[in-house]
This record gives C-alpha cells, sequence and structure tokens, in this order.
C-alpha cells in the first residue's frame, strides 16, 4: 500500500478526555447499551449507527420512510462540524441514543449532539507512531464503552457519556512493524480487530480482544505456518514476514457465527522471486467458523496469487442475499485494488461473478530489478477501503472505482529493518490521467447496468436507501448515495443512475456515508477534507479544513382540518 510513514511526536497522554463545562465525568461506562443483543439487531433500529457499516452484514443498505426519489431534492443541511485535527478524514461515526462519536486523523475521539453537531467532549491522546501512517477508521461502541485502534499499536476504552479513559493496553505484538488504522468491531461480548503491518515486515492478523480488560482472547493469522494447511505455497523461510494485513472492516452472519475477512498483499510487496508460489492467504478473502474458542476456516477464496503490485482486497466484505440464475442466494462481495470487483457463494467461497471496474495493463509482469514497467491501475487505485453497497430492490451492487497508472521498478533483494518498509523496490510514480467511475453491477449477470465516469478518483463509499412509503399508495423507490474526491456528495436513481441530488462539501469526500433518525426525521452524514495520499494533480489544492455535515430530510407534513 503506497503509504507514507510518519512520526507522531509526543507523549501518551493518559486519561486525556477532554470534557466541556456542565458535563460530569462518569466512573465507568454507561451500561444501558448497545448491549451485545442490541447490536445483532443493528439492521433494524433506524434511530442509529451503531457498527461501522450499519450492520453485521456490512451492505450499508436501510429501509427508510423519510427519503424517497421524489423528495430528496428537499434535503438540507442541518449543521457542519469542523473537526480540530484536520487532515484526510476516513471514519464512519456511530450514532447511539442522540450522541455522534467521530475521530480524526490522530486519534482524536469527538462526542457531538447527533442533532446540532454541538460539541460535548472530545479525547486527544497524542499517540507516539512508532511505524506506518496516521489514519483512523473510527471507533467502537458496546455496554456504553468506546473503543479505539490507535497509531502506536494501543487499543483504548473510553466512557461514552463522557469521554474518560477506562483502560489503555497495547494490543499490538510489535509496535516496530504493526499499527491499528480499522474500526473495531464488538461481536457477542468480543471485540474483533484486525492489524496494520503489511508492508513492514509484519503477518497480518485478526484477533479477538476482552473489551473489559483488553487482553487477547484469540488469534488468527492470515500466513500459515509449519505444518499448516497452505505453508507450501511460500518458498523458503519467506513466510515469517508474508504480510496479508487485516486492514479494512469485516461482515458477519451472526446465524453461523462465520466472520468474512479480507487479507492484504504479500511482502515483500514488490519482489516475488524471494516469495515463490501463491502466498496464501494473502490478497483473499476468507470465512473462519467464530464459534468456538479458536477460530477455524471455513473456505478461502484466492484474488490475486502472488501479487507483485500491491493489488490487495482494501474494500471491506459486504455479506448479502441476491438473486443469481432467478434464485435468491448467500453473496459475499468483494474489491481490490487492482481494479477487479468480486461475487462469492457466501456459503462455500466459489467464485459467482468478476468484473473489472478500473482501467487495467500489465497486470502479469512483475516489477523488473533493472529498468521499469507500465501497470494498472496503481497502489492507491482501483477499489479503496471504503467499498461499496448493495441494492436488494434492483438486485444491484454500487461500488466507486479508480483509473490510475504507474510506472514500476523493483529490487534484487529486500532486507527487513524494524520501522522501515519491506518493499523489495519502490511505490511506482504516478501516471495520469487519473479519472474514476460509479459502478452499478447487476448481481444476477455480473454485468453493468450502468456506470458514470469521472473526472477524478473515487473512493468515497456508497450508502442505500430502499424507500418503503408508510402508505402503500403513496410513491416509492430507492436512493443511493455517494461522496466524490471533488467534494459533491450526491444521490442518485440506483435503477437508471440519473442524479437527484447533490451538494458541494468543499473538501474531497474519502469516507463513507452513515445515516440516523431524530424525531421523526431522517439525516445523512458524511466527512470531507484532506484527500491525503489520495492525491492527484487533476484535483488543484486540497482543503485546509475537515469538516462532518449532517444532511436532514424535509419536515414531515402534519394533518390539518377545516
Amino acid at each position: 500500500m503506497q503509504r507514507i510513514s510518519t512520526l507522531f511526536r509526543g507523549a501518551l497522554l493518559a486519561g486525556a478526555a477532554l470534557a466541556l463545562p456542565g458535563l460530569a465525568l462518569a466512573a465507568s461506562g454507561n451500561a444501558s447499551g448497545p448491549s451485545s443483543d442490541m447490536l445483532l439487531k443493528a439492521a433494524d433500529d433506524s434511530a442509529s449507527w451503531i457498527l461501522p457499516a450499519g450492520s453485521y452484514s456490512g451492505d450499508r443498505s436501510i429501509t427508510e420512510s423519510q427519503i424517497s426519489p421524489q423528495n430528496v431534492g428537499k434535503m438540507t443541511k442541518a449543521w457542519s462540524f469542523t473537526i480540530p485535527a484536520g487532515g484526510p478524514v476516513e471514519a464512519s461515526p456511530i450514532v447511539w441514543h442522540g450522541m455522534m462519536y467521530v475521530t480524526s486523523f490522530k486519534n482524536d475521539v469527538y462526542a457531538l449532539d447527533a442533532k446540532t453537531g454541538e460539541l460535548k467532549w472530545q479525547y486527544n491522546p497524542k499517540p507516539m507512531q512508532l511505524v506506518g501512517f496516521p489514519r483512523n477508521r473510527g471507533v467502537a461502541i458496546l455496554d456504553g464503552v468506546l473503543f479505539m485502534g490507535m497509531a502506536n499499536g494501543h487499543m483504548v476504552a473510553l466512557d461514552a457519556e463522557t469521554g474518560k479513559e477506562i483502560w489503555n493496553k497495547q494490543t499490538v505484538e510489535n509496535p516496530k512493524n504493526s499499527f491499528y488504522s480499522m474500526q473495531p468491531v464488538p461481536y457477542k461480548g468480543k471485540l474483533l480487530m484486525g492489524v496494520s503491518n503489511g508492508d513492514w515486515g509484519g503477518i497480518g492478523n485478526i484477533s479477538a480482544f476482552d473489551p473489559k480488560t483488553g487482553k487477547r482472547i484469540w488469534k488468527w493469522e492470515a500466513v500459515p505456518g509449519p505444518g499448516q494447511k497452505g505453508h507450501d505455497t511460500w518458498s523458503g523461510d519467506s513466510w515469517k514476514r508474508g504480510g496479508g494485513a487485516i486492514w479494512s472492516g469485516l461482515a458477519i452472519d451472526p446465524k453461523t457465527d462465520t466472520l468474512y475477512v479480507d487479507t492484504g498483499n504479500p511482502q515483500p510487496d514488490f519482489l516475488g522471486t524471494i516469495r515463490k508460489g501463491k502466498n496464501l492467504y494473502t490478497d483473499s478473502m476468507v470465512a473462519l467458523d467464530i464459534s468456538g474458542a479458536k477460530p477455524k476456516m471455513k473456505w478461502y477464496h484466492q484474488f490475486i496469487p502472488h501479487d507483485t503490485h500491491d493489488w490487495d482486497p482494501a474494500m471491506p466484505p459486504v455479506l448479502f442475499e441476491g438473486k443469481v440464475d432467478g434464485k435468491e442466494k448467500p453473496l459475499v462481495a468483494a474489491g481490490d485494488k487492482g481494479g477487479n470487483f468480486w461475487i462469492l457463494d457466501a456459503t462455500t467461497g466459489k467464485l459467482v461473478s468478476h468484473t473489472p471496474v478500473s482501467y487495467q495493463m500489465g497486470q502479469n509482469t512483475e516489477p523488473p530489478a533493472v529498468g521499469a514497467n507500465y501497470a494498472c491501475p496503481n497502489t492507491n487505485g482501483g477499489i479503496e477501503y471504503n467499498g461499496g453497497a448493495y441494492d436488494p430492490a434492483t438486485n444491484t451492487f454500487f461500488v466507486p472505482s479508480t483509473n490510475q497508472c504507474g510506472k514500476w521498478t523493483g529490487s534484487k533483494k529486500a532486507v527487513y529493518v524494524a520501522g522501515q518498509f519491506y518493499l523489495g523496490g519502490g511505490f511506482p510514480s504516478l501516471v495520469g490521467p487519473n479519472s474514476g467511475w460509479f459502478n452499478a453491477v447487476d448481481v444476477s449477470t455480473g454485468v453493468f447496468s450502468w456506470r458514470h465516469h469521472l473526472g477524478l478518483p473515487a473512493n468515497g463509499g456508497a450508502l442505500v436507501m430502499d424507500y418503503k412509503a408508510e402508505k402503500a399508495s403513496a410513491a416509492s423507490g430507492s436512493l443511493v448515495f455517494t461522496g466524490l474526491l471533488d467534494g459533491t456528495f450526491a444521490a442518485y436513481d440506483p435503477a437508471s443512475g440519473k442524479e437527484l441530488w447533490h451538494s458541494d462539501m468543499g473538501g474531497s469526500i474519502v469516507a463513507p456515508p452513515a445515516t440516523f433518525t431524530m424525531d421523526g426525521r431522517r439525516y445523512v452524514t458524511v466527512e470531507a477534507g484532506d484527500p491525503g495520499f489520495l492525491k492527484v494533480p487533476e484535483l488543484g489544492e486540497p482543503a485546509k479544513t475537515s469538516t462532518l455535515t449532517a444532511f436532514v430530510s424535509a419536515a414531515p407534513q402534519t394533518a390539518t382540518s377545516n
């Protein structure tokens, strides 16, 4: 992954919550919720947004009765909060009982009144980062406690009412090659978290932690060691620093306790000659049975064997019931930075469809040790971290993607040095032009229903609203929202792709939308700011401030009497 190591300087401040006047500190979390049972029913809770993608399925699709294709044009800005830390913002906010929680790229946490955007408290830990790059994709909430992974490899638990620190513990095993960027996921009394270490010589893993103490309960590693199935897909001792980071979100089927997780690229990134073989289980989706004391693999599907271009599936998995060959079946979707969109059978892992969604070239050539070659997409192209959403009304999957090429060079050897990139070559230089697509893929065929070509890369994720009128005679239909690098936040007709509403956010959107209801009205939120690593020459000067903005539906009509 094309990232620049940044060292945050400053001491870790224990209990660094800044409470605003009039807000009392609590000794521990508010146990009123959301509980584990409430999280299992998150898809039915229209008032809240308590999981990273709305529910454990990760499909970012809701049933709605306030915003329709007919009235979305009346949606207005409710409030906008300026994120003090600025910088790139990629987090999905969490909303619970009228409170909204959002993070900065520096691991600050801001608690806001969800109706007004008023700041209630903030937590500013200033973690000392030893490796990697500063990014954070949000907090988790369970039993009145917030959880966040930090750039220094710590996890922290905060009282959701006050921001007071409950515990703060280093949970990565080696902070010189590992850190956190993903949003934790609470599940049935455990906290699930993947580690970011895929370009610094570590082995990716996902672990379950005790929310009360931060103690590790189990760990599953993405690279199999000696005696494990798949170990023979690595030559020599290359597996010891094989990569396979867990960068982004998860999907879970609570009925079967199946966890779906995507793994990162192998290491060294661009030097495949010293790690001959398929390099399992990198660049794969893996289905894990997590019902027992330790995870057990049910199946895997490797998207790109022996990847030498850093084209891992960054998109969080999306679990959904879709129609294929005229029949409903359980499906799971993924997207990678190589510009591929994949749909698999969620029960078996077998391929259902494969749709290229970005310009592809030179994908079978490895970066040379002498000279250079060209390949597309670049390491920040294809489908990135925010992924897409499924619309059951039209049986369509919506996913943004990026066209971007690179000039690649390899090396003759790779030497591991703690705290440094372990690449076996240099990151490719950017070759334009840089553009994007908003893609609508027919799930039944894997063919585009429609797609819009965009003048800039697209990384803003998607949100589907399936409108169900309260009265059967009223109009109905669905909507899909997405945000663009130029700051446009828009709603489209899922069937035709026609734009129905838009707003200029004043900054690049590289974060997924979220939604909730309050006082009978629907709110839709999105972040905008600096594009970070996704900046391209066509964009011009990036935004100087970062914001979280909430839009609200038109006020409901009330009956009148003569």
